[in-house]
């Protein structure tokens, strides 16, 4: 029996279909793309690569963002709504490796700027080096880890 759900066919040992070479992007549905643009462009350092969508009246429905090689798009759903519980989310959060900074200073940077900071974890990352996160949300509700590697 399989752990994932899927069964492989009898007496045949699976083979994965493809190979992922990395992740690619993330797509975010947001109420309005200007006010999430001013987040993660103004307080998380995002640069803004193209916009994709306007409306009518010249705004931006449909954005890419880059974070280093990686690329979040933001897709305007004017009627978008997250669950009133995080944990009905299908998407827990997405995880941004920011540039080493004082911990204590980032969270009393981002408290400046009004965004709630929703929980921190001090932990290891993939290359076993130690590591400081924080979690916070979009104003969309999309939650956002920022990970730093700490001196050892």
């Amino acid at each position: 029996m399989t752990t994932t759900g899927i069964e492989s066919q009898a007496g045949t040992e699976a083979t994965p279909l493809v190979q992922p070479q990395g992740l690619d992007h993330a797509n975010l549905h947001v109420r309005d793309v200007a006010a999430a643009m001013r987040f993660y462009t103004e307080v998380l350092g995002l640069g803004v690569r193209d916009v994709m969508r306007r409306d009518a009246s010249g705004r931006p429905t449909f954005v890419e963002l880059g974070a280093g090689d990686q690329t979040v798009f933001l897709v305007e759903q004017p009627d978008y709504r997250p669950p009133a519980d995080s944990k009905e989310r299908g998407l827990n959060h997405i995880c941004l490796l920011v540039d080493s900074t004082d911990p204590d200073q980032l969270q009393a940077d981002l408290r400046a700027r009004g965004v709630p900071i929703r929980g921190t974890r001090a932990g290891r990352n993939r290359r076993e080096q130690p590591t400081f996160s924080v979690y916070v949300e979009d104003p969309d509700g999309h939650g956002v880890e920022l990970e730093q590697a700490l001196a050892p």
